[in-house]
């Protein structure tokens, strides 16, 4: 079974058959449908090897997985990608990196050589990978964070306005002593050095004072294993300040992991959740809503931006978009409230001191 044979069932020419099946913005949403169903009804099947032998295409993305593979948010990611990828006639290939500089590298040029069409990357954090990349002309769209130091298509989360709004829910509550802890890995990563900016702005806008010893490092890179004895003893800064004459009264986590894993060091001190303390986060992955207290979090889009992300390199593949001219997207988060954060109460304001 063949495209002619479905442009002659649904009375249409085969140019507009083959757009249909790529989800072509020029095809009606109707006559897609009216196509595809056809085309099912046909047990039509793509032949992309075929395809691949005649244009010298392999119609294969490549998702490059910087971070580790320890919650649902890659995989979140991913089923945005891949009915958009099939739907477009794409497959993808998954490459888990664990952080390994050496291992992107060589994973990437592996890749480039087997002819993938092009990458969707969660970095390592080095930008003269990616800039080999852009001179060898091969497309690749960043995502959940970018490159300060290197111009090219991304998609991310609107990470400043997400923290902003938490910082001023937290306040609202009646806290005024906010304290942001990132994962020391990921310090100078856009995507944390942007819910900073969030939270620190807020702070100002609301005219409460910034205090520099309330950005808190958490060594998350070390307790990988979680072995949950070693939270306390490779975060020894984050404990003294939780057991001082003046801890703060809420903790802003820099994403949802490191929040389960600030709560398990809260409740290893005696405190509890948020009597005591209130804690939040940032993505909201599935593991914040069945911890407990479920987690109140900023939720990041995550699916919708594998769809995007996809839908930007392939434009770029196919030459839909210019590859001269960079996409630059930021998705609107949303703040989701749970049980993690509680007003502020005298009883909870004396238990911090």
């Amino acid at each position: 079974m063949t495209l002619t044979d479905i442009a002659k069932v649904a009375g249409v020419s085969k140019m507009t058959v083959s757009l249909a099946l790529r989800a072509d913005s020029s095809i009606s949403a109707a006559m897609q449908q009216k196509i595809r169903q056809i085309a099912a009804e046909l047990d039509y099947t793509p032949n992309h090897m075929a395809k691949g032998l005649i244009h010298g295409k392999s119609y294969n993305l490549t998702i490059m997985i910087g971070g580790f593979l320890h919650d649902d948010y890659q995989h979140q990611f991913v089923k945005g990608v891949i009915p958009y990828a099939l739907k477009r006639g794409y497959i993808v290939s998954m490459v888990p990196l664990e952080r390994d500089l050496e291992l992107e590298r060589a994973m990437i040029e592996k890749f480039t050589r087997m002819q993938t069409e092009g990458f969707l990357i969660f970095h390592c954090g080095e930008p003269s990978t990616y800039a080999a990349l852009q001179k060898q002309g091969v497309p690749f769209v960043l995502y959940t964070k970018y490159f300060e130091t290197l111009d090219s298509d991304y998609v991310v989360c609107d990470d400043y306005n997400g923290a902003y709004a938490m910082t001023e829910y937290l306040i609202d509550l009646g806290h005024k002593d906010i304290a942001f802890v990132y994962d020391s890995y990921l310090e100078q990563s856009s995507e944390v050095k942007e819910r900073r900016m969030g939270y620190i702005q807020a702070l100002r806008d609301r005219e409460l004072p910034y205090k520099e010893n309330n950005l808190i490092s958490f060594n998350l890179f070390s307790s990988n294993e979680f072995v949950a004895s070693e939270i306390l003893e490779n975060n020894r800064t984050f404990i003294d300040i939780l057991t001082g004459p003046n801890r703060p009264t809420a903790l802003f986590a820099c994403n949802d992991i490191l929040a389960s894993f600030i709560y398990i060091a809260v409740k290893r001190l005696g405190l509890t959740i948020p009597d005591d303390i209130s804690v939040v986060g940032y993505e909201g992955v599935y593991l914040g809503s069945v911890i407990d207290p479920p987690l109140t979090t900023v939720a990041t889009p995550i699916q919708e931006m594998g769809r995007k992300a996809c839908q930007v390199l392939l434009d770029k593949i196919e030459g839909i978009l210019p590859q001269s001219e960079y996409v630059k997207i930021r998705l609107k988060p949303e703040l989701v409230i749970r049980e993690s954060a509680a007003a502020l109460t005298d009883s909870s304001r004396n238990s911090s001191k």
